[in-house]
């Protein structure tokens, strides 16, 4: 079965290269992609969307969305880690757009059936969405969100992971208001993808258009890998889950609990909260409480990690 999504992104390498996926993959349609501000800003993840979409030769509405958080008025980018222009070393050249107007992306649940949303960058422009438009994103199917870490540390501070972190206003009302599939590092620390990997896929992809840009994009995300985790053999393209886990839910553990979102400015901000204490959900105070709203992502099958990256840029079959 085909899965319709309406993507919120920040296009950054990592995000990139998921849409590039999603795209791919013939089980997935993409039927709107929502720009934000996050790795660089909202008018450069604007146009590098643009830029893949042209690249992929497919015609799907962008819109414009957050330029900025709702927490506070000061924006954190990250060049160092995406490059300049969030591309790593590929950059577009000479593309100009037009962007839809950010409230028509609710005429996307009457256009297609069961619309799932996939938030693979801050939390923003979702919250805004589900203010202005309250009636229409709860048609929404499913919400998919790569952010957080539980049991592990964080990895633009100690305690909070960086969609989190860039607005924790924004991600407290999303899980206050949006019952979630969330995709934390705890599982996107597994989603290594090697430069022997990406290789091959550069060298023989049959989708010729995107074999220098994705080895482009990928050379420079990894040599900055180096210095987040010396001797990695490769990079984690964290945003790549959630895609996965539209057709292939069984190659993730999920876990259920409620989730607190951490909003002070102090070095616990962005921290995201659950109870993961052995006696969770057995004792009788626990018993009277809600029933825990999200599924949170722990653990990945690699095996089909590898085999879903491969053969969807590979254009191969992706059953079995």
């Amino acid at each position: 079965m085909v899965k319709n999504i309406l993507m919120f992104a920040d296009p950054g390498v990592d995000d990139a290269i998921a849409i590039m996926y999603a795209v791919l993959h013939p089980n997935i349609n993409v039927v709107g992609i929502v720009s934000g501000y996050g790795n660089v800003e909202v008018e450069t993840t604007t146009r590098n969307i643009l830029a893949l979409l042209n690249m992929l030769e497919v015609d799907i509405p962008v819109y414009g969305g957050a330029n900025q958080p709702a927490s506070d008025v000061y924006v954190e980018f990250y060049p160092e880690v995406h490059g300049t222009e969030g591309l790593g070393k590929f950059e577009p050249e000479g593309l100009g757009y037009q962007l839809t107007n950010f409230t028509d992306l609710y005429a996307v649940f009457d256009k297609h059936e069961d619309v799932s949303i996939v938030d693979i960058g801050r939390n923003t422009g979702l919250m805004i969405a589900y203010m202005l438009g309250k009636q229409k994103m709860e048609k929404a199917k499913e919400c998919y969100l790569m952010g957080g870490a539980f049991l592990v540390p964080g990895n633009v501070t100690p305690a909070a992971e960086a969609n989190f972190y860039a607005d924790p206003v924004a991600s407290k009302f999303v899980f206050e208001n949006i019952k979630s599939h969330v995709f934390p590092l705890d599982a996107t620390g597994k989603a290594l993808v090697t430069p022997e990997m990406i290789g091959y896929l550069a060298d023989w992809s049959p989708f010729e258009r995107i074999r220098e840009p994705l080895r482009e994009m990928f050379t420079y995300y990894a040599e900055v890998y180096q210095t987040f985790i010396p001797g990695i053999d490769g990079a984690l393209i964290h945003d790549l889950l959630p895609m996965m886990f539209l057709t292939d839910p069984d190659m993730l553990t999920m876990v259920e609990r409620e989730i607190f979102i951490e909003t002070s400015t102090g070095p616990a901000r962005g921290a995201s909260i659950a109870d993961f204490r052995p006696n969770y959900g057995i004792t009788p105070d626990d018993l009277e409480e809600e029933y825990p709203k999200h599924l949170i992502a722990m653990d990945i099958d690699y095996e089909r990690f590898y085999y879903l990256f491969m053969n969807v840029f590979m254009n191969l079959p992706v059953n079995g």
